[in-house]
């Protein structure tokens, strides 16, 4: 992901977002269910979710077009870029 794009989901940190494809790492343990407010908060999910979860196959959508998917290796290089700033005003 390039800087250009780390910027647009960093602009659009607020926005509803949903997160899909988490896995739990626990044996027995049933697959969570992700309820987040914002695109900002699915990404810190995601960057802390290691090692209690398996988010090889992470999806975050925030159902804005000019936004893609976010992956795992998404969600680390914007989390790298901005971390906590993704959650704060």
């Amino acid at each position: 992901m390039d800087r250009p794009a780390m910027a647009s989901v960093f602009r659009m940190r607020h926005a509803p977002a949903s997160v899909s494809g988490v896995r739990s790492t626990g044996q027995g343990q049933a697959d969570p269910i992700i309820r987040v407010n914002s695109l900002g908060d699915a990404i810190r999910f995601v960057a802390n979710a290691y090692p209690n979860y398996d988010i090889s196959a992470v999806a975050i959508d925030c159902g804005d077009p000019s936004i893609p998917r976010l992956g795992s290796l998404e969600v680390k290089a914007v989390w790298r870029e901005y971390g906590e700033r993704l959650t704060q005003e």
